[in-house]
């Protein structure tokens, strides 16, 4: 029988693992309050991005918006949003992320209906399995365009929505983007392969979004390994999905409260224990930590044992 930890052991950071929402990233903590803030959550129909709503509604979110493709799903995300919180303004857009000109329409409503966004959490995603042999040009490029083509297309219409705001506000507040990174870049599922590789692309667009835009705290999210539909579909990793939404919901609250610009450009798995990554903060920023650096060659040689063959 599989380790039902066995991922969460191999991706080891902190000392204490969560598999659960624990004390220290309880929404409803004074400390982790988003009031006052507008969020912007795709892929809100369900799964997790219903959960990162109901835990934002939990933190008292002054607005949340929530788009994705079916207006039916995002009225019942709404309805348990307002049951939460009914002070909280919510915004619900069908829209698919691959619609450059939607995406932007749509971030002009919200910027109308509930505000400036001061948080979007790029959560829509697609997977199919299959090997680079067994699979089509086509099905492989769809994940390529939803996971990355998608993120990209959402996250410059965040960009844009804030570029007048900035230049008009003395002190900025401190945005945050969220993209959901994956686990399975850290290894090579065989059949997650376009997948894996649309998730890696992800993690090295937030690290050139840290690089561009400083003054925001872009950071790839791993939600853990949770029981949702499209995990539920890869027997590979069924076994290990035993994490719940409510830990990678409240995660993403803990990554949008007070100053987390250490962790940006960075990789932050919610299973890692939040009071143990603060007290690492100068550890690392200094070794910059949790980045993806690309090949891990190991130690390597000495500068006058280098021989380069012409």
């Amino acid at each position: 029988m599989a380790d039902p930890n066995l991922f969460v052991k191999a991706m080891a950071f902190t000392k204490t693992a969560h598999r659960d929402i624990y004390p220290a990233v309880q929404p409803t903590r004074p400390e982790l309050s988003q009031g006052g803030k507008v969020i912007v959550i795709t892929g809100a129909t369900r799964g997790l991005g219903r959960g990162f709503a109901l835990a934002f509604a939990h933190a008292r979110a002054r607005a949340i918006a929530l788009l994705g493709r079916s207006a039916e799903a995002l009225a019942e995300t709404k309805k348990q949003v307002q049951k939460i919180s009914p002070a909280t303004r919510v915004v619900c857009i069908a829209v698919d992320v691959l619609d450059e000109s939607g995406v932007g329409a749509a971030f002009q409503e919200i910027v109308t209906q509930a505000g400036v966004p001061d948080v979007i959490i790029n959560n829509a995603g697609y997977c199919k399995l299959d090997t680079i042999a067994e699979s089509s040009v086509e099905s492989f490029w769809k994940v390529q365009e939803v996971n990355v083509k998608g993120l990209l297309t959402v996250t410059k219409a965040f960009l844009k929505s804030i570029e007048s705001a900035n230049a008009a506000e003395a002190n900025q507040p401190q945005r945050t983007i969220l993209n959901l990174a994956s686990v399975s870049t850290q290894n090579t599922p065989v059949t997650m392969d376009s997948y894996t590789i649309s998730k890696v692309a992800l993690n090295k667009f937030t690290e050139f979004l840290a690089a561009e835009h400083p003054s925001i705290t872009s950071i790839n999210l791993d939600p853990g390994m949770v029981a949702t539909d499209m995990g539920n579909s890869v027997d590979l990793i069924a076994p290990f999905l035993h994490d719940t939404v409510e830990l990678a919901a409240a995660g993403a609250v803990w990554m949008c409260s007070g100053d987390r610009r250490y962790l940006s450009g960075r990789y932050v798995s919610v299973n890692w224990d939040v009071d143990e990554l603060e007290a690492r903060r100068e550890e690392i920023v200094r070794d910059n930590l949790l980045v993806e650096a690309g090949i891990r060659r190991g130690d390597a040689p000495p500068a006058e044992e280098l021989v380069i063959q012409p």
